[in-house]
């Protein structure tokens, strides 16, 4: 059995965002099934834990940027569990260019889910004992990100929209699919052609997953510049509003 998940793959045009980047989305899709492959190979992929009517959910997820991969590159991407903390499942992964050389490392908390009662499980709820991989030299965590208050005393509110959920954005769990955020995220930082050709390169993106976002549920997302750091929260569902995820990317 191979702990860790290792598979080249390469980057195609439509990975890519208007200036050839790719996109934040399209890499939480290459972590994610990522995960879902390695997770099967270990005993407890969508199948086993969809016949026991749980599933693995997304709570925090990092990411270190050294460098975006380009068009046509092929990537190594690698991920692993790496351990159990306070009932949370933490894997972590990495991808590297042809030469060797690290572009990007992830951490990310998962839980596991009672899909009919919503409910969170311990994790000896998993039909099988998830192994624990010696340390592979990833560094970045898992954050948990404050809540702005007000526009006053949290920096520059720059962007504002509200979006609607649609049927293509929800997956199998019968929620907003995980990759989705980092579109969400996209639009709020680049509203405009000016706003994305004068970004710099992305170097750090924290994403804390809060609440489910169902289909047809309105998120009013807002962006905020707190000392240098781009603070993006979602407001979901109708008056009380949840907050569905708060992101902060440098």
């Amino acid at each position: 059995m191979n702990l860790i998940y290792e598979q080249n793959t390469r980057i195609t045009y439509y990975d890519l965002d208007l200036m050839g980047r790719v996109k934040l989305s399209a890499l939480l899709r290459m972590v994610h099934i990522a995960a879902d492959v390695n997770a099967n190979d270990l005993g407890c992929g969508f199948k086993v834990m969809s016949a026991a009517n749980m599933s693995f959910i997304l709570q925090r997820f990092a990411l270190g940027i050294t460098r975006m991969p380009v068009y046509d590159e092929i990537v190594k991407i690698r991920t692993w569990p790496d351990s159990i903390d306070r009932g949370v499942f933490v894997r972590k992964g990495d991808m590297y260019d042809q030469e060797g050389k690290k572009l990007m490392e992830w951490a990310s908390l998962w839980i596991v889910l009672d899909i009919a009662a919503r409910k969170i499980l311990k994790p000896n709820a998993l039909p099988v004992q998830l192994p624990t991989v010696p340390d592979q030299g990833v560094t970045i965590k898992p954050e948990k990100i404050a809540l702005p208050k007000d526009d006053t005393e949290n920096g520059n509110l720059f962007a504002k929209y509200t979006h609607t959920v649609k049927y293509a954005e929800v997956d199998t769990n019968k929620h907003m699919n995980n990759s989705i955020y980092g579109d969400l995220i996209g639009n709020a930082l680049f509203p405009t052609m000016e706003a994305a050709t004068a970004s710099q390169n992305w170097k750090e993106v924290q994403i804390n997953f809060l609440a489910e976002t169902r289909l047809g549920e309105n998120i009013e997302v807002t962006a905020r510049n707190i000392n240098n750091e781009l603070i993006i929260t979602g407001l979901a569902g109708n008056e009380p509003a949840r907050t569905s995820f708060t992101a902060r990317v440098l």
